[in-house]
């Protein structure tokens, strides 16, 4: 093997470290960009939350929010019956 054919692997090699270093550095920040916007969000839903709001659970259930203690939500499902659930399961406020 010749020295140019060693010297062109050696500075390819390299060059694709730095280009992979360079990709998980901005994966590193997209991701923590998307969970700062999720993190807001979720702060907003939590604390807007009032006694009348129809609201919907992760598993797509959707309940009317009938009182707030605590942490703890009890929610009016379309059946009539009334469930405790944690605020924290609470996914989203329907407008």
């Amino acid at each position: 093997m010749s020295v140019d054919f060693l010297q062109s692997v050696l500075a390819s090699s390299v060059a694709l470290l730095i280009l992979l270093a360079i990709m998980g550095v901005v994966y590193v920040i997209w991701t923590q960009v998307g969970l700062k916007k999720k993190r807001e969000y979720f702060k907003e839903v939590h604390t807007e939350l009032a006694p009348g709001q129809k609201i919907m659970f992760g598993g797509g259930i959707y309940g009317i929010v009938k009182s707030i203690n605590g942490d703890v939500v009890e929610v009016k499902v379309r059946s009539g019956a009334v469930l405790d659930v944690s605020r924290y399961a609470i996914q989203e406020i329907v407008k």
